[in-house]
């Protein structure tokens, strides 16, 4: 057996018409297509897409509880070019400031923002490194 890449993440939420306008209209990801309870973006290689909890439930055949938004599972990060001026702009935009950027020991520039369901959006700037 041999995983391959990646060829989506799906992320859970409470509601898809509430959750799909973050990624739509302040993240500026596009839509690939929308079926019911279902979403999926267009993001390349590796697409994202948003599936109502309810819906995933009766997928699985039991209910899912919401998670607690003080212990994330997991980020879905974006590379960028300016962390500060992306972060500025999706605040202004409505997103949920969770972290504002700050520069990081590995040589990046990072910053956090959550969507409706709080899930932790990542905003990654590489950064020069002084080859010396």
């Amino acid at each position: 057996m041999r995983l391959r890449i990646p060829d989506y993440v799906v992320l859970i939420v409470e509601d898809l018409d509430r959750a799909l306008p973050f990624y739509t209209e302040v993240l500026g990801l596009e839509l690939g297509h929308r079926s019911g309870a279902f979403a999926q973006l267009r993001t390349g290689a590796t697409r994202v897409a948003l599936y109502e909890r309810d819906a995933m439930g009766a997928t699985l055949g039991r209910e899912l509880r919401a998670p607690d938004p003080d212990a994330p599972g997991f980020e879905l990060g974006f590379k960028v070019d300016d962390c500060d001026a992306v972060y500025r702009e999706l605040v202004g935009r409505g997103a949920a400031a969770i972290a504002p950027p700050t520069t990081r020991a590995w040589g990046q520039r990072t910053a956090y923002v959550a969507d409706p369901d709080g899930h932790l959006v990542e905003l990654a700037q590489d950064l020069e490194r002084d080859p010396g």
